[in-house]
């Protein structure tokens, strides 16, 4: 019997502390646990099956630095399998997890239940705003990227993360990022502008 205030997915995430931390700070277990709360937000205003996007959240970076022979989401779809089952989860909510994380991000799977679709766009709430902002600095530092100019933090925001709200599935999850965007679009700009100011 749970305790009183006891997070009742604790067994999964405990399973999964150590796992996360030897990931990098823009992928770890507190990205997992943020694309949670935003998969609960979008899940239930689009009536979705929370038990799965939360899980699948908590479980769907857990594949990054896996086996070479697979994409993360790959590798992370075959992890989540394994706990779930380690911690006594049906078959049904097993599978449904398995197939948000396999198709959370680009890597050539497409999101087809309103589950995976919702991760995914979870996942890319966490790109943007503040936090977006600070995971961007965090894993470019660890990359060795600059700040600017080719292969840089701003070159990853301009071609990847700034076309984030063109693919988004849920319409929960495009006015939860507006307002997190324009955050991110101003910084930007204003970073720009005091990078080129002259004294």
């Amino acid at each position: 019997m749970l305790e009183m205030n006891q997070d009742p997915l604790s067994p999964v995430i405990n399973a999964v502390q150590g796992i996360y931390g030897r990931k990098d700070q823009a992928h770890d277990l507190e990205h997992a646990l943020r694309v949670r709360e935003w998969g609960k937000k979008i899940g239930i205003q689009e009536s979705a099956d929370l038990v799965i996007v939360e899980l699948a959240a908590i479980l769907h970076d857990i594949g990054r630095s896996g086996t070479l022979s697979r994409t993360h989401a790959e590798s992370g779809s075959a992890l989540a399998g394994g706990i779930l089952q380690k911690c006594g989860y049906p078959e049904n909510i097993i599978e449904a997890v398995k197939t948000a994380v396999l198709s959370h991000s680009r890597e050539g799977y497409e999101p087809e239940t309103l589950e995976a679709k919702i991760l995914y766009d979870a996942d890319k709430l966490d790109f943007v705003g503040p936090i977006g902002i600070a995971r961007l600095f965090a894993w470019a530092g660890k990359e060795g990227k600059p700040f600017f100019g080719p292969d840089s933090c701003e070159s990853f925001y301009r071609e990847r993360i700034s076309h984030y709200h063109k693919h988004l599935y849920t319409e929960t999850a495009r006015v939860l990022f507006e307002p997190l965007f324009l955050y991110s679009e101003n910084f930007w700009s204003e970073l720009e502008k005091m990078r080129l100011k002259k004294d």
